[in-house]
């Protein structure tokens, strides 16, 4: 009898440890998970805490922002420091930015007003810059047209201009229709022969021949005008351009080696200053015995083509 129990005991002693190991386990898992909420609430309580912060800065920052800067007089637009370059004048640049004396410094929109002036034909670079307390400085630079074109290829004047019916070219290639007439347009020279049929103000010049004239105006440029001015250039032939002064001469280019013709005709007015002599065409696409005639005086008779010899100073006889 006391046998059997000894062994029931001892049953129910071997089963004890397992058991209780059980318990401390979940007792541990119940434990962690406790933990687990504990520390997510800490995390969520803390982001809830600083959105609640930030908002709060962000409220009293919008205030203090509106009563400091938006809605100061002292930052009140009162002096607009402008250099417009003969664009535009102060009443023009108000209804293209539509900054007036009054308003915010900090509410004008700079960016857009940008975009509105460098819009403009004429304006090449635009800088827009607040200086506080209460300035706006304005710098506008203007487009420098090198050639005047009719549209269409219309029969103008080499030297007229006809708002409307006229193009100007700059340096880059950019056509540009100017709002008022600058009296520097009247004098520029005429580039003739370009195909004009799908031109419009604010685009550029996709044409070979016209690059080509855009090089031989800036190397003839650098001859001073008293001795020779450009009235216009015709680059409506595939194989030559040709060049009319002031004085009504012309000379034909050729699509190469542009600084040597430059020479040769340097070396030409050179003779005609010396000599007094004026004139009349030259071809320097000739390398060798340029081609040249001279306007008749009435001790000349004949109008006969004289060879230019590179090497020598002067035409030969």
């Amino acid at each position: 009898m006391n046998t059997k129990r000894s062994g029931l005991n001892r049953r129910k002693a071997g089963r004890s440890p397992g058991r209780q190991h059980l318990m401390e386990l979940n007792v541990r898992t119940a434990s962690l998970r406790r933990q687990r909420r504990q520390k997510a609430g800490n995390v969520l309580w803390k982001v809830f805490s600083t959105v609640i912060i930030f908002c709060l800065l962000a409220g009293v920052g919008r205030l203090a922002a509106q009563k400091f800067f938006f809605k100061n007089s002292e930052y009140s637009l009162n002096h607009i420091d402008a250099h417009f370059d003969g664009i535009m004048d102060m009443e023009e640049f108000v209804q293209t930015t539509g900054f007036t004396n009054g308003q915010n410094l900090f509410l004008l929109d700079l960016d857009q007003a940008n975009r509105r002036l460098a819009a403009h034909p004429e304006v090449l670079t635009v800088n827009l810059e607040r200086i506080l307390p209460d300035t706006i400085k304005v710098d506008l630079e203007r487009r420098h047209p090198v050639f005047l074109i009719p549209e269409k290829n219309e029969e103008v004047g080499d030297d007229t201009y006809i708002p409307g019916k006229s193009f100007l070219c700059d340096e880059n290639a950019y056509l540009f229709t100017p709002v008022r007439l600058n009296p520097e347009f009247l004098n520029l020279p005429t580039l003739k022969g370009v195909d004009m049929t799908n031109a419009a103000s604010g685009s550029h010049l996709e044409n070979e021949r016209v690059d080509f004239a855009l090089r031989l105006q800036k190397a003839l440029s650098a001859i001073p005008e008293d001795a020779f001015k450009i009235r216009s250039i015709d680059v409506s032939k595939s194989y030559d351009v040709v060049v009319t002064d002031a004085s009504g001469a012309r000379f034909t280019f050729g699509g190469k080696d542009i600084p040597s013709q430059i020479e040769r005709l340097k070396k030409l007015l050179e003779h005609c200053q010396e000599t007094g002599r004026h004139l009349e065409t030259a071809n320097l696409m000739i390398t060798r015995n340029t081609p040249v005639t001279f306007v008749l005086t009435p001790e000349k008779t004949s109008n006969k083509i004289i060879p230019l010899n590179p090497g020598k100073k002067g035409p030969q006889k």
